[in-house]
Parts: structure tokens; C-alpha cells; sequence
């Protein structure tokens, strides 16, 4: 579908849309409020869905990240949520016209998303500009990690992206909801719960599930074990405010990635489609 809240580079301002579209916040938080009391996995949906944005630049229509995904047998067929920022988009086309990108939506969403969720709040950096051309399934293949990945190559394609070790296991956190259709046995298109214990609300019970050997996916459990991020896993498991101060900062760290202002890039009219 999409966003971009990822490809571009300027100026970015919490107050970015404060006299072009004072309502903007109140639009998104009570469209994804709304979304999450119809389907709480919508909260990671919009979370997941930024994730991609950030990591591979995603920039177009539903079918071309569907087939950027399918390059990825664990994360085929597994993004949603694009009708949530089509609704938003709409409400604040009717309020806003031509004013605030796809990307910019995205990334409120997802933030939103995680305090509905009884996760933190932060600030969003604004003034993204959305992409006029979509990544390649080549390209969503070499940046999303995949499901399988041990944590040096975790470490290296956070790097990449300019997040540190912290970062990437901050990030991973996230997992604490949603779902995947990779479980460890059984039938891989059956959803199951990246957290057991709680599944729709944000916490760090996702390390605790890891330090008991729980984890879902293999580049989860790979976290803790011995190797290099243990101390973090444990600090985490531990202090859900740790935790939750180290993903606000990640989040607004992977939220800066390149992003496209001034006069690079353009307002998408319909999120799914360059103008």
C-alpha cells in the first residue's frame, strides 16, 4: 500500500502540522482507537506496518507490498491494516486537504497504536514527505530480518539502518503483541500470539517469555541464551519502564531514517497509489 514514513531527510517537528491541521492528532487517535476496539491485533498491524515502512522504504500500492512480501515465507500474506490508514487518510483528506503525507499518518498510527495498548507515548517527529515509487521484493527481502536470524545478523541489519544493539532488541519488543502464521510446529497458516500471556496489551512480558525459553520465533529467542544481548533481555524482563523508554527512543530513532521533506517526495491524495 504504501506509506512512507521512512524516506526522507529535513526538518522534522512534533508542531508540523499545528496551523495547516490542528485536528490531526485527535483524527488518527480516535480512528485507531476505534480500529483496535473492532480488532485489537489492529495495534500491531499499524506497528508492524511502520516497521516495514522504516526498514524497506515501502512506497506504493496493497499488491506491491504483498509481493514484496511474498519474496519472505515468513511474512507472507501477513501485513494489515491498510484499511485502517485508508479511513484515516480519508477523514483527514476531508479535513486537510493535500496537507499531511501517508508516512506522517503511518507513524502517528503506529504510536497511537502502542498507547492504546497501554504501551508509551512519545513524541512523533512531522513533515514527511510519502515516496513516488514502491521498493522491489529484492529490496524487502535483503532489509526485513528474517524469522530465523541469529542476533550478529539482527545487530548488522539494525546497523545498516543506523540502530544500535539496543535498539534492535528495544524494537523487539514490539512482539509483546500481534501475531505470526511461523509457529514453531503445527500449521503455518494458523495465527498464533507472539506473546502468550498478553497477547493484546503492551508490556514486557515478551522478555520474560524468552527468559523462560518461550519465545514464538526463532530470532526472538535468539535474544537470550548466552550470547550478546542477554544483559538486555534481563534488564528488560525486569523494568517495564526501562523498557518502555528505550522503545519510545528506538521508535523516534527508526521514525528518522531518511526521510523525504521540502521539496522531495509529494502528499499522497489515496495512500495506496503515487499521485
Amino acid at each position: 500500500m504504501l506509506l512512507l514514513a521512512c524516506s526522507v531527510h529535513g526538518q522534522l517537528s512534533s508542531d508540523f502540522y499545528q496551523s495547516t491541521c490542528p485536528r490531526l492528532q485527535r483524527i488518527v487517535r480516535s480512528a485507531t482507537q476505534q480500529a483496535i476496539d473492532k480488532d485489537p491485533i489492529m495495534g500491531a498491524a499499524m506497528l508492524r506496518l511502520f516497521f516495514h515502512d522504516c526498514f524497506v522504504n515501502v512506497r506504493e500500492a496493497t499488491a506491491t507490498i504483498s509481493s514484496s512480501e511474498k519474496g519472505s515465507p515468513a511474512n507472507f500474506n501477513s501485513l494489515r491494516g491498510f484499511e485502517v490508514i485508508d479511513d484515516i487518510k480519508a477523514q483527514v483528506e476531508a479535513a486537510c486537504p493535500a496537507t499531511v503525507s501517508c508516512a506522517d499518518i503511518l507513524a502517528l498510527a503506529a504510536r497511537h497504536s502502542v498507547s492504546v495498548l497501554r504501551g508509551p507515548r512519545w513524541q512523533v517527529p512531522l513533515g514527511r514527505r510519502d515516496a513516488r515509487t514502491a521498493a522491489s521484493p529484492a529490496e524487502a527481502i535483503a532489509n526485513l530480518p528474517p524469522a530465523d536470524m541469529e542476533v550478529p545478523g539482527l545487530i548488522g541489519i539494525f546497523a545498516s539502518k543506523g540502530l544500535d544493539a539496543k535498539d534492535m532488541v528495544a524494537l523487539s519488543g514490539a512482539h509483546t503483541i500481534g501475531q505470526t502464521r511461523c509457529p514453531p510446529f503445527g500449521d503455518d497458516n494458523k495465527w498464533t500470539p507472539l506473546d502468550l500471556q498478553t497477547p493484546t496489551r503492551f508490556d514486557n512480558k515478551y522478555y520474560r517469555n524468552l527468559l523462560g525459553g518461550r519465545g514464538i520465533l526463532h530470532s526472538d529467542q535468539a535474544l537470550y541464551g548466552g550470547g550478546q544481548v542477554d544483559g538486555l533481555v534481563k534488564s528488560y524482563s525486569a523494568n517495564n519502564s526501562a523498557f518502555f523508554a528505550d522503545f519510545a527512543l528506538a521508535m523516534t530513532k527508526m521514525g528518522n531514517i531518511s526521510p523525504l521533506t521540502g521539496a522531495n517526495g509529494e502528499i499522497r491524495l489515496n495512500c495506496r497509489k503515487a499521485n
